[in-house]
C-alpha cells in the first residue's frame, strides 16, 4: 500500500492546530512519481511492456484496490479519482493482445498516474501539518494578487494580513482566523489548477447555484456547506484531468 498512501488524509484541513498522523511508511508522493518516470522510462526503450512494469501497475492497483473504505473517505476526492481512473485505463492496456499498441497505451496512461502524483505533491503544504503562517505565505505566493484582496477574503485588515506575513513579525493567526486560514487553502488548492489567481478570488466572490445562489466566501464559516465548497472546487479540476 506504500505507492496509494500518500493519498490518504488522516485528518482535514478544518481541525485546529492540523494534527496529521504521519504512517512509519508513508512515502513522499514525489518520490513516487520520479518512480513511476523511471517506469515509463524504461517502458519507452523496451519494444513490449517489460515484465517488470507490468508487476508495477498491477502492484498499485492491488495496493488501491486493498484500501479499507475508511481510508478513501478521506482521500482528497479528485485524486482518488484520477488515480483509480489512470489505473483502470492502464490494467487494460496490458490486456491489449497487440504488444505493440499495449507498451504505446501503458506510456500514456503512466504519464497520467505520475501527473496525479505531481499534483499531490504541490498539495502538500495544504494537506501537511503546516502552521497557519506558512500557509498565509502559501495563498500569496500561489494568488499572486495584491494583498488587499487576499485580506478580504480572510476577513482581516491589510495590516494584520502584512503582520502574518512578515519574517520578522512572530504575529501568526489563531483560533478561528487560523481555521478559516485552512480552510480558504484547501480550496485554493483544488482551484489554482484551472484558474488564475484572480480568476480564484473571483470563485469565491460569484453566486453559485450548487450553493444555494450564495457566493463560496459567504459560507466559509458554515461547517455545514464545507463538503460542497470542497466538491465544487475540486470540480474546476476536472479541466486539467488527463
Amino acid at each position: 500500500m506504500a505507492a496509494v498512501a500518500p493519498l490518504i488524509l488522516e485528518s482535514t484541513v478544518l481541525e485546529e492546530p492540523l494534527a496529521r498522523a504521519v504512517e512509519p511508511g508513508l512515502r513522499d508522493p514525489a518520490d513516487i512519481e520520479r518512480e513511476i518516470a523511471e517506469q515509463n522510462l524504461l517502458l519507452a526503450g523496451a519494444t513490449e511492456v517489460p515484465d517488470s512494469v507490468r508487476f508495477f501497475v498491477e502492484g498499485m492497483a492491488d495496493d488501491l484496490a486493498s484500501l479499507p473504505i475508511g481510508a478513501t473517505l478521506r482521500t482528497d476526492p479528485y485524486l482518488l479519482l484520477a488515480l483509480q481512473k489512470a489505473l483502470l485505463s492502464s490494467l487494460r492496456a496490458l490486456e491489449h493482445p497487440d504488444p505493440v499498441l499495449a507498451r504505446r497505451e501503458l506510456r500514456l496512461r503512466l504519464e497520467q498516474l505520475r501527473q496525479v502524483y505531481r499534483d499531490l505533491a504541490d498539495a502538500r503544504p495544504i494537506y501537511e501539518d503546516r502552521p497557519p503562517k506558512q500557509l498565509v505565505r502559501w495563498l500569496g505566493e500561489v494568488l499572486d494578487v495584491p494583498q488587499a484582496r487576499v485580506a478580504q477574503l480572510l476577513n482581516v485588515s491589510p495590516r494584520t494580513l502584512q503582520r502574518w506575513v512578515s519574517e520578522s513579525d512572530e504575529s501568526a493567526p489563531g483560533g478561528e482566523e487560523a481555521r478559516r486560514v485552512r480552510i480558504v487553502a484547501n480550496l485554493v488548492s483544488h482551484l489554482r489548477h484551472a484558474l488564475t489567481g484572480a480568476g480564484v478570488l473571483d470563485w469565491f466572490q460569484a453566486p453559485h447555484p450548487m450553493a444555494q445562489g450564495r457566493a463560496p466566501r459567504e459560507l466559509l464559516d458554515d461547517a455545514d456547506a464545507l463538503p460542497v465548497l470542497t466538491s465544487l472546487a475540486a470540480s474546476t479540476r476536472s479541466s486539467t484531468a488527463a
